[in-house]
């Protein structure tokens, strides 16, 4: 028991040093020689940007200009050309002053597979954080074919994914209740003038619906289907448009 304690704090050590210097090589390169090492440059989607942007709204590497949405649409569909071209875009979401969210949905079974941000004046593209990161079981940190910081394996224990694929399968908690849920939540927390409507995308391990004030489209809201907690994002300011990628 010993050993096997001196072992891991040993991994996650050498772990954590390796991601800091990896960390600072980068950013002297970029700084030196103008790279962008977590954009669509020169190194293209390093390990970091699967979960970290290194860009927002207020950074926008000169461009003045936003990108216009088949360019944000182009961006996405390079980003997604990694996962073996069995993914397509669902729908944008367009924010005045925050990164665009993109929501994605396999092919195959029409089921949303992730939720990515877009910078608007660069076409970074990068993993949403929050549920995405969290309760995606297939795609996100936990998920067989999403990435964690170092990869889609290191610093992995043996009880790292455990609760995750204990429940696969297993869900707990429907659609209509998820919906329910996420609207007692709202009023409660937020606004009585707030509601949550059934129009959104079913993920692995959890849904993500919209969000309306009065009649208006405001943002969204994820439920996780095994435990009903609610997971509000916060994080993306005032909505302007939703596209539709296939009502265009």
């Amino acid at each position: 028991m010993r050993r096997d304690k001196i072992l891991w704090s040993t991994v996650l050590i050498v772990s954590s040093l390796l991601l800091i210097g990896y960390s600072l090589w980068e950013y002297t390169i970029s700084k030196n020689m103008n790279f962008r090492p977590y954009g669509s440059g020169f190194y293209g989607r390093g390990m970091m940007n699967r979960w970290f942007s290194p860009y927002n709204s207020q950074q926008n590497n000169g461009n003045k200009q936003k990108m216009s949405i088949e360019q944000i649409k182009n961006a996405v569909e390079g980003y997604i050309q990694g996962y073996g071209g069995s993914l397509e875009i669902s729908d944008i979401f367009v924010f005045k002053d925050t990164d665009y969210y993109v929501s994605i949905e396999e092919k195959n079974t029409g089921k949303g597979a992730m939720e990515l941000l877009v910078n608007p004046y660069t076409g970074a593209v990068y993993p949403e954080y929050g549920p995405n990161m969290m309760w995606n079981e297939k795609y996100g940190m936990h998920g067989g074919r999403g990435y964690g910081i170092m990869g889609s394996s290191m610093m992995r224990g043996s009880g790292w994914n455990r609760n995750y694929q204990d429940n696969y399968d297993s869900k707990q908690i429907e659609r209509q209740e998820a919906v329910k849920i996420g609207d007692e939540y709202v009023k409660r927390s937020i606004d009585k003038d707030f509601s949550v409507l059934n129009e959104g995308h079913e993920f692995y391990g959890y849904y993500t619906f919209h969000v309306n004030e009065g009649d208006k489209p405001v943002g969204m809201l994820s439920v996780n289907y095994y435990t009903g907690d609610v997971w509000y994002h916060d994080w993306h300011g005032q909505l302007e448009n939703i596209i539709e990628h296939d009502k265009e």
